[in-house]
């Protein structure tokens, strides 16, 4: 409790006191000492009371006195029988806690206050909602609390019991807690009892973007059930019948899968429908929606081994595309020629059978948004490959060039430290004498080991007699520590004095060694054109160093766990050392990213293909499938707008003979071919609808070939209602190349709404809305988690007792009660009786016949 002024400036008033009690000794009327005294004391006592009213003193008075607001879902979710039964329960609520005001909302789509508990079953409802009726066709618990805090009395504790299944369509209630909040409302939730027990529903479709004819689709029906049961899920196209599943479906959220194929182009309907026994509402057991079916690919396939075409084309036919045969001859030399086609796949096509202009065409094409494939083989490498050429720019990869030269150079620079003790040394020779074995007798061959100082265990030289230097190789011991810097300087030395046209190191150590200044001698390397290859055995291997070292000699760096796979990186950098880029023996493939391409393939059941191209990544390349030694085996790259793809090794009855009769091959091929082809024209215009409570928003964006927004369109859109009437919308453009428009729904519709888009510079094209039941038939379970959410952060609780609603939780209300016109009363008290004083005889006889003192 406390008082407290509004006004201070009536205080400077009080300054006038002093002033009358000096005029009371100076003034020159005949009154008696006691008449003057008293007559002061009154007028002094008025001018306080004055001044004190001026400054309009409060009295705030503390008190836990309580405002609460009862707020009802009786929105059509809500399960009738339960409106009463709250009803009945606020009323008795009410009247057990006797607060100072009571406030009560009936809620749906829209919030009204009414008089009484009982009032709230009076409320006027409909399906659509008026003026005068509340919409139960939706649940805005937003709306509710902002009612709410339109209906408590400001000077007391407010307290709002919130009954509702939480499950809102309209409106975000959290937008409106921090209103609450600051208006210190705490909200007590209570959860009310949804109808439909026993029912089940499809929630939504999910389906890819830009579906082609015949085109296998991976479809998805969300159903959400109540309860556990059997039912029937089905997936139509136009009203056809694409598939039916029966299926089990538990509490909650349940995927059906589908793969189908929508024959036909142009506009169709995607319906899924679902039957369940005992189903009490089977109106909500129906979802369409509206997709827009492309043409089937166009692929242009040109294969270098017309004998062997047939696997390819085959089963790229059967997974739906539209497959062009043709040899290097058919490949049309300008972009224009290569617009017919979505997808270029060239396969073991020697170089000599293109010229300059069919691969300047196709660089072009491709990075003005196509598509293109390059499939490996024996004929596609060799003396005449595409090293340096337009299609290598295209590519992920870079070929290695690719006739195999004569003077080679070979030092193997080998970790013999205490480390490599056991396996690692001993698959560490082999692979030296791998290395060995594939070298011609004109070729020089050297081993460096080093443990803490290096050796010359084989001395550089012709590799003419091998069974003498693998048996200095098989004498190597394990021993003492790591130092790699002055084995690799050793081998430098006598390189750079070699005389061959190709010196290369290969480098392997398992663990860290002392630093020193690696880049400044493998930079010399470099200058001197050695190439340096490092290989990073186990966990313990300094790989930052070994890396750098790579990159610093213009090599290739190697991380490998397993001690098996030396040998074969040894085959690999000796291979490509010696310019032997083709690799024909049996490989495993390895998935370095998984794709969408991948969706549904069991690639690690694949069988072994039995050669590939040994190329090299480029630097932004992906790689997605390699060989056992990290070659990669398929690779991708965007270039400019269009997408690439290379499988150094090849589709046919060679090197893939064995994939031929894989059931992945041609699901492999077919989904790489449509995750590489160019888009669709259309996806330069992205055309939505999506329904927001009883709004259509249509959204468009607009870009040009390039990429860039597409700025000051004028788009028209057309709304047909389902009852047939037509509407003309204006999209305005809100943001760059974005352009959007509102349009209002009716609460339910058998018939679609139909919105087609046209404009001078747009294709037309036209989108379907469907929704032939309100969101409040999607009768979910009460959203417990939100309704707690909503208490927790407005310090209430969910499910109160009933004492906890009227806790006053230690706070206080404050009631002000203004004190001036009690004051003003005193005063104007105070003037009559100054007035008395001065004017009744009678009143100054007494005073005057009184004795003194």
């Amino acid at each position: 409790m406390s008082i407290s002024l509004t006004h201070y400036w009536p205080l400077a008033i009080l300054a006038v006191v002093p002033l009358v009690w000096w005029m009371r000794g100076h003034t020159a009327v005949g009154l008696s000492p006691r008449h003057l005294l008293v007559s002061t004391a009154v007028r002094t006592a008025v001018i306080v009371l004055l001044a004190l009213a001026l400054a309009q003193p409060v009295w705030n008075r503390a008190g836990t006195w309580i405002s609460v607001v009862y707020a009802l879902d009786i929105s059509s979710s809500v399960e009738p029988g339960f409106i009463g039964t709250a009803i009945d329960w606020i009323a008795s609520t009410d009247a057990g806690g006797s607060p100072a005001h009571s406030g009560f909302i009936a809620f749906a789509g829209s919030a009204r206050s009414v008089a009484s508990p009982g009032a709230i079953s009076q409320v006027p409802v409909s399906a659509g909602g008026s003026n005068r009726s509340i919409d139960r066709s939706s649940t805005n618990i937003e709306t509710a609390v902002a009612q709410a805090l339109r209906t408590f009395d400001p000077r007391y504790l407010k307290r709002l019991v919130l009954i509702t299944d939480g499950n809102e369509n309209a409106g975000d209630v959290m937008g409106a807690l921090g209103r609450a909040q600051e208006k210190g409302v705490r909200i007590f939730s209570m959860p009310a009892n949804v109808r439909g027990a026993g029912d089940n529903w499809i929630e939504t479709i999910d389906l890819p973007q830009g579906i082609r004819e015949l085109e296998p689709v991976a479809a998805s029906v969300q159903v959400f059930s109540r309860l556990a049961t059997r039912a029937t899920v089905e997936l139509l196209g136009d009203g056809e019948v694409l598939e039916t599943k029966e299926v089990d479906l538990q509490p909650g959220f349940n995927t059906v899968p589908f793969e189908v194929r929508l024959s036909g182009e142009g506009p169709v309907t995607i319906s899924g429908r679902l039957q369940a026994a005992g189903d009490p509402f089977p109106e909500n057991d129906i979802y369409k929606q509206s997709i827009t079916v492309g043409p089937r690919p166009r692929i242009l396939y040109v294969e270098g081994r017309a004998a062997s075409a047939h696997y390819l084309h085959d089963a790229l036919s059967s997974e739906g595309m539209e497959v062009v045969l043709g040899q290097g001859r058919d490949l049309p030399a300008t972009p224009e020629g290569l617009d017919e086609y979505d997808l270029v796949l060239l396969s073991d096509v020697p170089r000599s059978a293109l010229n300059d202009a069919q691969m300047v065409a196709l660089l072009a094409w491709v990075r003005d948004g196509g598509g293109f494939i390059f499939a490996g083989g024996e004929s596609s490498y060799g003396e005449e490959g595409y090293a340096e050429t337009p299609v290598e720019e295209t590519l992920p990869i870079w070929f290695k060039v690719n006739e195999k030269r004569k003077d080679l150079a070979l030092v193997i620079v080998l970790d013999k430290s205490f480390s490599m003790v056991g396996p690692k040394i001993e698959l560490s020779k082999e692979a030296a004498k791998a290395a060995l074995a594939l070298l011609d007798s004109n070729h020089q061959f050297g081993l460096v080991t080093f443990d803490h100082s290096p050796y010359w265990t084989v001395p550089l030289q012709l590799a003419t007699n091998k069974e003498r230097i693998n048996e200095y190789i098989s004498s190597i011991i394990a021993s003492a520590h790591t130092n790699i810097y002055p084995a690799l300087e050793r081998a430098y030395e006598r390189l750079v004095e070699a005389e061959a046209e190709v010196r290369h190191i290969i480098l392997l150590s398992d663990g860290k060694t002392y630093p020193d200044d690696y880049e400044t001698l493998v930079s010399r390397m470099a200058e001197a054109e050695i190439t340096v290859s490092t290989v990073a055995v186990g966990e313990e291997a300094d790989r930052e160093l070994l890396g750098s070292i790579a990159e610093w000699g213009n090599g290739r760096s190697y991380f490998i766990r397993d001690a098996q796979r030396v040998p074969q990186v040894f085959i690999e950098e000796t291979q490509m050392a010696s310019q032997a880029t083709l690799v024909e023996e049996p490989v495993e493939t390895t998935i370095v990213s998984s794709v969408e391409a991948f969706t549904g393939i069991d690639l690690a059941a694949a069988p072994r293909l039995r050669g590939y191209v040994s190329t090299q990544a480029k630097d932004t390349a992906e790689v997605l499938l390699e060989s056992d030694i990290a070659a990669p085996i398929l690779a991708r790259w965007h270039y400019g707008l269009g997408k690439a793809a290379v499988f150094t090794s090849d589709v046919k009855n060679r090197w893939a003979a064995d994939w031929l009769t894989w059931d992945g091959y041609g699901k492999f091929w077919s989904q790489l071919v449509r995750e590489t082809m160019k888009r669709d024209s259309d996806d330069e215009v992205d055309f939505t609808v999506q329904r927001l409570g009883d709004q259509a928003l249509i959204t468009v964006s607009a870009v040009t070939e390039e990429g860039l927004y597409r700025t000051g369109l004028e788009p028209r859109l057309e709304v047909v209602g389902p009852d047939g009437g037509v509407a003309t919308l204006p999209l305005a453009q809100i943001g760059p190349g974005t352009y959007q428009a509102r349009h209002p729904l009716a609460t339910s519709a058998e018939a679609p709404y139909t919105f087609r888009l046209s404009g001078d510079d747009l294709e037309p094209q036209a989108r379907a809305l469907f929704y032939p039941y309100t969101d409040e038939f999607r009768l979910y379970p009460p959203n417990t988690e939100l309704l707690a959410a909503i208490a927790e952060q407005t310090g209430g609780k969910l499910l109160p007792q009933t004492a906890e609603i009227f806790q006053d939780y230690g706070e206080a209300a404050s009631l002000p009660t203004p004190l001036w016109p009690f004051l003003a009363g005193l005063a104007l008290l105070g003037y009559l009786l100054d007035i008395a004083i001065r004017r009744a005889p009678w009143f100054w006889r007494r005073l005057a016949s009184a004795p003194t003192t």
